[in-house]
Formats: structure tokens, sequence, C-alpha cells
């Protein structure tokens, strides 16, 4: 799954932004959590546009939003069958772009935080959105698609987001092609070598805005 990810203004993301053609920044964040404003890349005029979205989908057909179900991760394997991800896995992708990501593991009965990241490399988590509401209210919301996750990272937890490929990214945002034709860029795989830092668990409070305090050197999987 993905509860929790960071995104920094560094080389690394500036070089992701820089390889779609957008000029923009991201602003550094740290320890952001669900129901909170991000900023994702989709395609806009046929070209990858930066745009402020909810990260916790709301479908466009509901009442009134809400957060009674968990939206803010998509399951790869129901993105096809789903009511509320099924139309925007159609058409309405996006990326959410993210320094590190937070995912917890129980160890001797403790929940113990770790810190992962792309060692040369910001990530492009492959996430879906929607637009709900008219006029003042209207807003745009998304949530990251996870999958299985891949043999080396079993070791830290059984799901893992979507981390997609530079060179799958344009294929994905691409709105003419049909989601039903995506699904090899939804399979369990990483795009490099992660670092893995075990963390201070000051990180568990999403209260908690600031960069995350790794406790050791880290561990390499991929």
């Amino acid at each position: 799954m993905c509860g929790r990810f960071n995104v920094i203004d560094d080389p690394r993301t500036r070089d992701l932004l820089e390889t779609l053609g957008i000029k923009a920044r991201l602003h550094t964040r740290y320890n952001i959590a669900p129901t909170e404003e991000i900023q994702v890349i989709l395609s806009e005029d046929g070209a990858p546009r930066l745009r402020n979205m909810l990260w916790w989908l709301t479908p466009g057909w509901v009442k009134e939003p809400g957060t009674r179900y968990s939206m803010f991760n998509a399951r790869a394997e129901t993105l096809s069958s789903s009511r509320a991800f099924r139309a925007p896995f159609r058409h309405q992708r996006c990326i959410v772009p993210a320094s590190s990501f937070i995912e917890w593991k129980s160890e001797d009965g403790h929940k113990v935080p770790y810190d992962i990241q792309l060692q040369d490399a910001a990530f492009a988590f492959a996430a879906i959105w929607d637009h709900w509401g008219e006029g003042a209210e209207a807003f745009h919301s998304c949530a990251i698609i996870t999958t299985e996750a891949t043999p080396a990272f079993r070791a830290i937890h059984n799901r893992q987001p979507v981390m997609l490929p530079r060179d799958c990214i344009q294929r994905w945002l691409d709105p003419e092609i049909e989601g039903s034709d995506l699904s090899d860029l939804l399979q369990p795989m990483l795009p490099g070598e992660l670092e893995v830092f075990a963390s201070d668990d000051h990180i568990n409070n999403s209260r908690h805005k600031e960069a995350p305090r790794h406790l050791a050197e880290p561990v390499r999987l991929g």
C-alpha cells in the first residue's frame, strides 16, 4: 500500500519534471497523508501538466464527498471491475511524483516506519483521477494504484505502489489509450534499486511534517 509520502524540490524531482517538459517546480512537503492536497501530473491538451488534487478519490457520481471508504489507494487487480475506479482507469490517469514513501513493518510488536527511496531518481506513482461537483464546490481527486509486492519488496510489505519507469510515463498518461491496454504496467516491478531507511516513529503521526529521521544506513532492495 502507500499511505504516506514525501516530496522534495531537488535535482531528482526537477529531472522528472524536465523529462516530461514541465517547467514548474514541486513544493517540498513531508509526511503527506491521505485527504491532503497533492501535486499530480496529468495530460491536458496533449501535454503533461501539474495540477493540485485531493489525495482521496471521490467518484463523480456520488451525491456528496466523504471518507467512509478508503479511497486513497486503488488495487490494480480491481481497476476494471470497481464501480469507483473503472471509468477513471479508462482515460483519467495521472502520476504522483514523490521523493520517497513510508511503509510500516511490525517488528517485535512494534510498528517500525521505513522511508523508501529510489537510489538515483524520483518516483512516478501510477494513479487515477476523477472530478466531482460543479461551480465553487468542484474539485479533482486521485488515488495511487497499488499492486502485489515484488519478491524483494515483500521483506517490507505484501503490497507496493505501482512505480512507473520513465519510459512508460507518457504511455500511462495518454488518455487516448484504453486502461485495459496498460495491464503490463501494473505488474509487480521496481524501476530501479531501492534504498530503505529505518526511521524514527515520530513520523507515525501525520501532523508531524518534518523530514524522516533515519536511524541507520539504508538496506538496498532490487
